[in-house]
This record gives structure tokens, C-alpha cells and sequence, in this order.
């Protein structure tokens, strides 16, 4: 989301390399109804329903606020993204407390910091973006040492917010002057620059054909990729947070800061509010096969929300804000960030 990095280049690797994120599954019952079923429908699947309980099982010692964050099933790892770099967790084992990381990619330009990361939805890289930085990087995660692929130029900018297309060919950024830009990242060519938020573009979502943008102005734009047109634009009531957009159904999930949750359809129509919490939306998502979203922020709460009401099934307390939250493409884990660590939850159905 940023701004390329002077992260660690390929020629700059330190004397110490980072491990190889060899994939894992874990037990193939996880992915009975989800990878090794592609075309499951939400009702065909008794196991992944709404979660029963919500347990925590680890805690990822920071060590400073966890702005971002993605946990990966396929390679058992969780990716807590700081203003010093992003820090890789081994979710391997049953340790509690971790404390040191597998592997930390730091940030080496002086003044620069992180702001934000994106996992790609296959795994095989990460996106790091951020304030003084000329790009956004992408980090090849299938080496035997971790490295940056590409700098996707963005000079003078500071992205808050990324995203990529399903088939992980296009990279989104949104940047604190409200502009979105694109790149394809077959060539690292610039595709499009969009006029942005009066006050940022604080999140961003893509589904299907077009890029959803919720901004500090309360306007959620969405664009179609395919056409030059203007942007549709729908008004909200409070700045625009956090974007889901729903895996299987024309919606898209948003989060505002006076702490209300709305389903906006995705083909145009009226909105619908579906819950809200007691305090700024700072994070949400939708499980992989959009039967519930977890929403989180300066209520101190995990919350777990289902569809189509959008009623409290569970709720977790923290000891702070939570800043933002991911759940793993198995629908076994969900995992959030706080002020100086992040937490491991284990999902029952």
C-alpha cells in the first residue's frame, strides 16, 4: 500500500536468510468444503457454518501496533505488519506466547514507516506499502529467501490501503491524498490513476469487475474496471473505515466510524444496515464462504457477525482497540491486531 520500500533487496539480503515458506496444509478435513471444493455453496457445508465458540489460542508479541495483518492456511503462518517492517509468524506448534518471529522484513529507509500489508489470496507474495517510500513492494514469499520481486513506483505518496484482483495479476493502492492508483504486476506498469476521497482512501475492496472505495469524506465509490466512466457514488453517514466485499454474494461490507455496519449490493440498490458496535470499525471480514464477518475496533470486542441480519453470534473481549483482522482461507482461525501484539483464535462450529 505504499510506497516502494528500500526494504531488503535481493542483492542486500542479510548474513542471515530468511526461511523458505514451504506450503502445509493442515489436516485435509479444513479444506474438505473450501479448496478442494471450489464450487461448495454456503448450505452444502454443516462444519463451516456460524462459529460456535471463539477461542484464543496464541498470542504474536509485536511489540509495537499491529496496523495490518493476514494469516496464511496454506503455509501456517500469520504476517503482523508494523511502522518498523512486518513481522512472519510460524503458527506451527503450540506455543502460547510467541515472541520471536520466523522472519522480520524490516524497513530500511530512514523516516520511512509501513502503514499497511496485503496477502496475496494464493499466498505466494506479500504487498507492503507505507509513508516515504518511492513504492509499493512485492515480496516473493515462495523463494528460499524471502526478497523484493518489484517496486511499484509511487514517489510522494503514502498508501493507507491495498488490495489485488482474485486472479492476483493487478495491485491497488489507495494513498492519504484520496488517489487510488493500479498497476499490473506482469509488467509493474501503471494502469490507471483514480481521483480520489476528498480526505483519503482509506480502504479498498475489488470484486468481481470493479474496485470499491470507502474514503474519510463518508463517500463509498465504486469504479468499473472496465470502462473510463465516473465512479458511482453512494453517501454514508460517518467516515468509511474498513471494506469486505462478500465472497459469494453480490454484497459489499462496510465499516464506518461511528461504528455502524451496512450491506451495500454490489449491482446498485439501497443499503441495509446490519448491526453496530460501540465504537469505531477499525477492521472487518467475511469468512471465506460469507456466512458470517468478524468486525473489530475501539470497543475492545472480536465480534462475529451473520448474515443476512447481521446478528451477534459471538463476541471476544481484548484489552485495547483492535486495529484490524484477518480469517484464514481454512475457516479455522481468525486473527487481529491490538496495540503491541496480536491474537490467535481458534473458530468451533
Amino acid at each position: 500500500m505504499w510506497l516502494s520500500c528500500d526494504l531488503i533487496h535481493p542483492q542486500e539480503l542479510p548474513v542471515k536468510t530468511y526461511q523458505f515458506l514451504k506450503p502445509i496444509c493442515w489436516d485435509p478435513e479444513d479444506f474438505e468444503n473450501t479448496w478442494n471444493r471450489p464450487d461448495a455453496l454456503p448450505w452444502q457445508s454443516k462444519k463451516l457454518a456460524v462459529p460456535h465458540r471463539v477461542e484464543k489460542i496464541r498470542r504474536l508479541e509485536h511489540g509495537e501496533p499491529v496496523l495490518a495483518m493476514a494469516v496464511s492456511s496454506f503455509t501456517r503462518h500469520a504476517f503482523t505488519c508494523g511502522r518498523g517492517g512486518v513481522k512472519v509468524w510460524s503458527l506451527v506448534g503450540q506455543v502460547v506466547e510467541a515472541r520471536f518471529p520466523e522472519s522480520y522484513l524490516r524497513v530500511q529507509t530512514q523516516g520511512a514507516y509501513l502503514r499497511t500489508c496485503l496477502l496475496f489470496s494464493n499466498s505466494t507474495a506479500l504487498l507492503t506499502g507505507g509513508h516515504n517510500l518511492t513504492s509499493v513492494s512485492l515480496w516473493d514469499l515462495t523463494a528460499p529467501s524471502l526478497y523484493v520481486r518489484a517496486e511499484l513506483p509511487c514517489a510522494g505518496l503514502t498508501c493507507q490501503a491495498l488490495a489485488a484482483s482474485p486472479e492476483d495479476n493487478l495491485a491497488f493502492a489507495g494513498f492519504t491524498d484520496g488517489s487510488v492508483r493500479i498497476w499490473d504486476l506482469r509488467n509493474r506498469s501503471v494502469v490507471r490513476n483514480l481521483p480520489g476521497h476528498l480526505n483519503g482512501a482509506k480502504s479498498i475492496a475489488v470484486k468481481d469487475q470493479h474496485i470499491w472505495t470507502g474514503g474519510l469524506d463518508a463517500c463509498l465509490r465504486c469504479w468499473d474496471l472496465r470502462t473510463t466512466g465516473e465512479p458511482q457514488e453512494y453517501q454514508f453517514e460517518s467516515q468509511i473505515m474498513s471494506l469486505s466485499p462478500s465472497p459469494w454474494e453480490d454484497w459489499v461490507l462496510v465499516g464506518t466510524a461511528n461504528g455502524q455496519q451496512w450491506l451495500q449490493p454490489s449491482l446498485g440498490g439501497q443499503k441495509h444496515m446490519v448491526g453496530c458496535k460501540d465504537g469505531t470499525i477499525l477492521g472487518l471480514k467475511f469468512s471465506p464462504l460469507g456466512q458470517w464477518w468478524v468486525s473489530v475496533g475501539t470497543d475492545n470486542l472480536v465480534s462475529i457477525f451473520s448474515m443476512p441480519m447481521g446478528t451477534t453470534v459471538v463476541q471476544v473481549p481484548e484489552t485495547s482497540s483492535i486495529m484490524c483482522c484477518d480469517v484464514s482461507p481454512s475457516n479455522h482461525l481468525i486473527v487481529t491486531g491490538s496495540r503491541d501484539h496480536a491474537s490467535v483464535y481458534q473458530i468451533t462450529y
